[in-house]
């Protein structure tokens, strides 16, 4: 084999080994222990799902299949339902939103890229479809005679998020947090961070698409905060402060429409008694 034909073919395996990351899916199974967790609540169970960017999912594929074996009891969507300046990506992702709302009750907040676009529009397509959309807002989920808070605060990365507003200005119970940036948490510091988050006990977040691109041994090249090869907050599940954080990889794209060792992902999260 020639030189040429070498580099060939290394040429069309890795762009073959690319577009399967860009495409497969990757289901993260994670239990979270919560202090104070009410045991009606031990074993509560949450899809959640991040960064659509506007594209088509098919309402019966993986992505739904997965969460409908889970038996959630609830789907948080955090962010990003649209790709920039792209109104009509919506309609795009309805049918999988209303695949969702028939499994579990979705709820939603917004992200960067819905504002650049045209959020108050895209709200009213996700309530329209049943999702309950938190803008600096909160619920309280009931379990028998038991409750935890859902709070939701818009996208900080935007400047619309308002802790102060989502979350109760006093709560003897749980709380957890939709925010799409995770903003707060880059690094975390006690002496910065606002006050409110103090008393969350879970906040679940994406935006950075995993970094979206990696290199082996090197990481995340950047994510959609712009760190080059951020060291921490890039996906996953991190203790900060009195809390947790869990960073979603999204299902969609942004900028480079590839993905590179960092998989598109749905995490089921159980709740466990801390």
């Amino acid at each position: 084999m020639s030189v040429f034909a070498a580099k060939l073919l290394l040429l069309t395996m890795l762009a073959g080994w690319i577009i399967w990351e860009t495409v497969a899916l990757s289901v993260e199974y994670v239990e979270i222990p919560i202090e104070g967790l009410p045991t009606e609540f031990d074993g509560f169970r949450i899809a959640q799902v991040s960064d659509l960017h506007g594209m088509r999912f098919d309402p019966m594929g993986r992505e739904a299949q997965v969460i409908i074996e889970a038996e959630v009891d609830l789907i948080a969507a955090t962010g990003d339902f649209v790709h920039r300046s792209s109104p009509e990506g919506v309609s795009k992702i309805l049918p999988f939103i209303q695949t969702l709302v028939a499994i579990a009750p979705v709820y939603a907040v917004s992200g960067n890229h819905d504002h650049w676009t045209d959020w108050p529009y895209i709200a009213r397509r996700l309530r329209s479809a049943g999702v309950t959309v938190l803008e600096n807002s909160h619920v309280r989920l009931n379990s028998g005679d038991a409750e935890i808070i859902l709070a939701g605060v818009s996208d900080p990365y935007t400047g619309h998020s308002c802790l102060n507003q989502a979350l109760p200005a006093q709560a003897d119970t749980v709380i957890m947090l939709l925010a799409h940036a995770p903003t707060w948490f880059e690094p975390w510091n006690a002496e910065t961070a606002p006050a409110e988050l103090h008393h969350v006990s879970l906040t679940l977040a994406g935006h950075t698409h995993g970094g979206q691109i990696r290199l082996p041994f090197l990481g995340a090249v950047t994510t959609a905060s712009g760190r080059l090869f951020p060291p921490s907050h890039v996906d996953g599940l991190s203790r900060e402060g009195n809390g947790w954080l869990y960073i979603n990889r999204g299902l969609g794209q942004g900028g480079l429409a590839i993905r590179f060792l960092s998989r598109r992902e749905v995490t089921i999260i159980t709740l466990r008694k801390g």
